[in-house]
């Protein structure tokens, strides 16, 4: 992305984009200024910078607009630069090699110190993105699923501009240019994925996380992005090296992780097979199957914060995604149209032996009154904290109706 198109994002327009990388505007008013990707502490929560080095006007509107912010109190919002050549950055000939810019909306910054020549910035993940018309949004950013949905239906190996247009086409209101940072949250072999979920500290792909969703084929130049698939692409970690940084590596696999992936791949596609292998590949696909649709799962599973939507149970293994109403193509694995359960609550709900009220509590069959499960009767639904997740009533009370008359005849 060009340098001015990323400062209009934040509603500010940036002048003579040739020298100055800094602006105050918008709604509420800010400092944008646009900071060096190699420069930032790993976790992005500090950022120092020399500015001995520049030429030109530049560096005036630069340290002008970083007082400002000091004096005034103003937040600090980041345009971040990657560049293919860091060291020619460093000599002071970013002009001179290909540089990419992107808006981070999370971040918010203050100044800690300014002098003549350096300054060191301070961060918070607290921001949202702009709406199209620059003034703030307080709805809960989510659009990584967006891009997700985008990775699944265009199947094999994509661009982030062939992604992007397929955003555009979808969701025409929404601004796209964060869909470089929200690929990265899901790709299980880019080491930068750490940035954008401070919260988690377990990176294999084999932890069943809700965000291991996208394989990144490629670096800098070229780089292509696909559905993540154990059995193609190995199972993948982050690890931090003896200087620091960061990297992706693959786990070294192992038969059950073998049987696993294979499993997961062929779940929806294949009837079970003979060896002792094949066995092992049929019960994990069996698993697979009743855990449904991956993305559908990773979906609810982040709705409703890994929980099970009756218990509470946290075991992700055992968690599985039901539809209220049932399947009948892509359109039903909407999240109003979910619930994670149980694998055990699952199964009673899909038998027609538990349902939920349009109340939004647990109800129970007859027989189910007399035995273990008893003390669900009545429970409150645990639901998702956005309204938007939440099962529709109306689907809730179709499923309820079904169940009812079931017991009846």
């Amino acid at each position: 992305m060009r340098i001015t198109e990323a400062f209009r994002h934040y509603g500010v327009e940036l002048k003579n984009p040739q020298f100055t990388s800094s602006a105050v505007g918008g709604d509420p008013r800010q400092v944008v200024i646009s900071l060096w990707a190699h420069n930032f502490k790993s976790d992005r929560s500090r950022y120092v910078g020399d500015t001995s080095h520049w030429k030109g006007q530049g560096k005036h509107f630069f340290r002008r607009h970083l007082q400002q912010a000091l004096d005034e109190g103003l937040p600090i919002r980041v345009v971040v630069a990657t560049s293919e050549r860091p060291d020619e950055v460093t000599a002071g000939n970013a002009a001179r090699v290909r540089n990419d810019f992107e808006p981070d909306f999370s971040l918010v910054g203050q100044v800690a110190s300014l002098d003549s020549n350096g300054f060191e910035l301070t961060f918070d993940r607290v921001g949202v993105a702009p709406n199209s018309d620059g003034k703030r949004s307080d709805r809960a950013p989510a659009k990584y699923w967006h891009v997700a949905e985008a990775i699944t239906a265009l199947g094999g190996p994509s661009s982030i501009a062939d992604i992007r247009a397929w955003l555009k086409e979808r969701y025409p209101t929404e601004n796209h240019s964060d869909a470089g940072d929200n690929l990265t949250l899901l790709t299980v072999n880019d080491a930068n994925r750490r940035h954008h979920n401070k919260a988690r500290t377990d990176w294999r792909s084999t932890s069943s996380h809700p965000q291991d969703l996208v394989f990144r084929q490629g670096r800098q130049r070229g780089v292509t992005y696909e559905p993540f698939n154990a059995n193609v692409h190995g199972h993948w970690s982050l690890q931090q090296n003896d200087d620091g940084t960061w990297v992706a590596v693959k786990i070294a696999s192992t038969p059950e992780l073998m049987a696993e992936a294979q499993a997961l791949q062929e779940a929806f596609e294949h009837p079970p097979l003979d060896s002792e292998h094949d066995a092992r590949v049929w019960s994990m696909r069996a698993v697979a199957q009743r855990r449904g649709q991956p993305l559908f799962r990773a979906r609810l599973l982040d709705a409703y914060g890994g929980r099970c939507a009756i218990t509470g149970c946290s075991a992700v293994e055992v968690l599985e995604a039901a539809h209220v109403l049932p399947y009948r193509g892509d359109h039903t694995d909407r999240i109003d149209n979910g619930l994670l359960l149980r694998a055990d609550l699952h199964t009673l709900f899909d038998c027609g032996l538990l349902w939920v009220t349009e109340e939004q509590t647990v109800a129970l069959a007859p027989s189910l009154l007399q035995t273990d499960y008893a003390h669900l009767q009545g429970v409150p639904l645990r639901l998702p904290q956005l309204a938007t997740n939440r099962p529709n009533p109306a689907h809730l009370k179709e499923h309820g109706d079904r169940c009812r008359a079931r017991l009846a005849n």
